[in-house]
């Protein structure tokens, strides 16, 4: 059975390789956006999950700036992107662990990278529309 996490790496991986072959920064660059990606997958089921009341967490904000769109960044970084940071880097780039994905999982004609983005967005602004909708 293919584990969907890692082949959602490797097609990103390939993609960013073959589309940008000149791209020094290709391993931070993929490694950022795919961390923000599950980081709003993230969010998305823990924002359903206290909208049904399954699960009461507290709030935590931070307050360290004085600008409301900064203190809200980093209070989402800290929340739902260290967790990321550290699973990806540990999963995917440690000892370079992507070059054992990318033998192990082929090219494929589905682009998961693709596919999982756009779903991710998708229904993260769906479900903000329906929540918009919900509380009224």
């Amino acid at each position: 059975m293919r584990n969907w996490y890692y082949l959602v790496w490797a097609d990103a991986i390939r993609s960013i390789r073959k589309n940008h072959p000149n791209e020094k920064h290709w391993k931070s660059k993929i490694f950022i956006y795919i961390t923000f990606i599950h980081s709003l997958n993230l969010a998305l089921i823990v924002m359903w999950l206290k909208y049904f009341k399954l699960i009461e967490l507290p709030k935590f904000n931070i307050d360290l700036f004085g600008l409301r769109l900064l203190d809200g960044s980093l209070t989402f970084f800290i929340e739902f992107g260290t967790l990321f940071l550290l699973l990806n880097y540990l999963l995917i780039f440690r000892n370079n662990r992507y070059e054992i994905l990318l033998e192990k999982y082929s090219e494929s004609k589905v682009r998961y990278f693709l596919v999982y983005s756009l779903s991710v967005l998708g229904l993260i602004l769906l479900s903000i529309i329906l929540l918009g909708i919900m509380r009224k």
